[in-house]
């Protein structure tokens, strides 16, 4: 089946109205658009190309409507079917049709955390990259455009402004507002923080795609070739504190001011879990259990609402995090109630430069192509805490398939046996080589 594009007479100098030539074997069908223009327009006027392959699209259901019902193939039912489905599509798709393509994102973002799919960090996180959208589309000239016109092209140009947005904070400061926790970028964004970025607009297209509001997502209007090459994202090797560098860490006299920063991370490289976790932690999620262990109990903020079951971790905790619990009662940040991460974040670095954790780690430059080495503590986040634990834990945990009994992967190995928390308190204990005290 093919639409050919046609156009009628017109007098000199006016332009001819559309039509299309439907043929399907010896079948031939015609539909009249009624827009007065040439089809070469359509190259340069994005909201004519739209429309006209909204009406190709309303003559393909239509046909195949026909045949499915299998109604008279003739001229005037043809017709009469596109449109009815011209009319139908109108009924459910005219109220988003027009709507802003950032406040579409928006109501997306905002269902989403409605129902559930995404926590509150993650909603968080998505607002904030829809408004670095809005700021790309209000550069450009385009902040009235709907989802159905936002093109491949123009995603290929957003994904370069995320690149490079830094470049546009001085010509248009009125765009990046100082205060309330933003801050404007001030240097070319990473791979990673650019795919993520692609990830998220990719997951609400296909959403808009599923549910009928757009005929095809603009990330599949790119070549596999291009689309895999610009989704593709290489990560830095995995860098942690080693045993005797937590181990400095703990023993190391602070500065007063570093002094909560340090109990934080103890803490959380004690504990594994994620710093927005850590910090929501009270002393009613401390426990101890019949066998005398004490342990801290949770349900992961990430993944609370698409756990199955409301299972929670529970945490053993050694003597150096029994003993940060009890001096602070888990009350670390009420002097900073906005900007907690951020704070964390560079005081963590003071603390580990103080700490003497100097190691170099390899990086990967994208402005100069290659690997590039820094101290451990100029690039330290709050996810080293949580990288260091799993290493020491990996390191003390005999792996399941060293005997060679069950091939790598094997689910076997999870009916057999179960860590009960006894069993990971000595794990914890043996990792940070504190059977008695640390």
């Amino acid at each position: 089946m093919e639409t050919i594009t046609m156009c009628n007479g017109a007098a000199p100098g006016a332009a001819p109205i559309i039509f299309f030539c439907l043929r399907d074997g010896r079948q031939t069908f015609y539909h009249s658009t009624g827009i007065k223009a040439r089809p070469e327009d359509a190259v340069r006027d994005l909201r004519l190309h739209n429309e006209l392959e909204y009406h190709k699209l309303a003559m393909c259901k239509a046909y195949t409507l026909m045949q499915l019902k299998r109604m008279d193939m003739n001229s005037r039912i043809f017709e009469t079917q596109v449109q009815r489905v011209m009319t139908e599509d109108v009924g459910t798709a005219k109220a988003h049709q027009g709507v802003p393509v950032y406040k579409r994102v928006v109501r997306y973002i905002e269902e989403a955390h409605r129902d559930g799919v995404i926590g509150d960090g993650r909603y968080a996180v998505l607002l904030g990259k829809a408004r670095k959208l809005q700021r790309f589309l209000m550069i450009k000239g385009l902040s009235g455009i709907s989802a159905r016109e936002f093109s491949s092209d123009l995603l290929l140009e957003y994904r370069q402004f995320i690149y490079d947005e830094y470049l546009y904070v001085a010509k248009f400061p009125e765009l990046y507002p100082k205060g309330e926790g933003r801050h404007a970028p001030r240097r070319r964004c990473k791979d990673t923080t650019v795919v993520h970025d692609l990830k998220a607009l990719q997951a609400f297209f296909r959403e808009l795609e599923d549910t009928g509001e757009i005929r095809r997502s603009p990330f599949k209007k790119i070549s596999f070739e291009k689309r895999r090459s610009i989704m593709h994202v290489m990560y830095d090797a995995p860098f942690f504190l080693k045993a005797e560098e937590l181990k400095r860490v703990m023993k190391t006299g602070v500065p007063a001011e570093l002094q909560w920063v340090k109990d934080v991370f103890v803490l959380n490289c004690a504990l594994g879990c994620r710093i927005g976790d850590l910090l929501r932690l009270t002393m009613d999620k401390v426990a101890v259990s019949e066998d005398g262990i004490p342990y801290i109990h949770y349900i992961p903020s990430k993944t609370a609402r698409s756990q199955s079951t409301n299972q929670e971790i529970q945490t053993p905790l050694i003597p150096a995090a029994l003993e940060i619990i009890r001096r602070t009662k888990l009350a670390f940040m009420g002097h900073h109630p906005k900007y907690e991460r951020q704070v964390y974040n560079k005081k963590l670095r003071l603390l580990l430069e103080y700490c003497g954790i100097d190691r170099p780690v390899c990086l990967y430059d994208h402005e100069r192509g290659d690997n590039v080495y820094r101290p451990l503590y100029q690039v330290a986040t709050s996810k080293l805490a949580r990288k260091t634990h799993v290493d020491m834990l990996t390191k003390v945990q005999i792996n399941y398939y060293a005997a060679g009994l069950h091939r790598e992967g094997s689910g076997a190995v999870f009916r057999y046996t179960n860590l009960e928390l006894s069993d990971r308190y000595s794990l914890l204990q043996a990792a940070f080589n504190c059977h008695s005290n640390c």
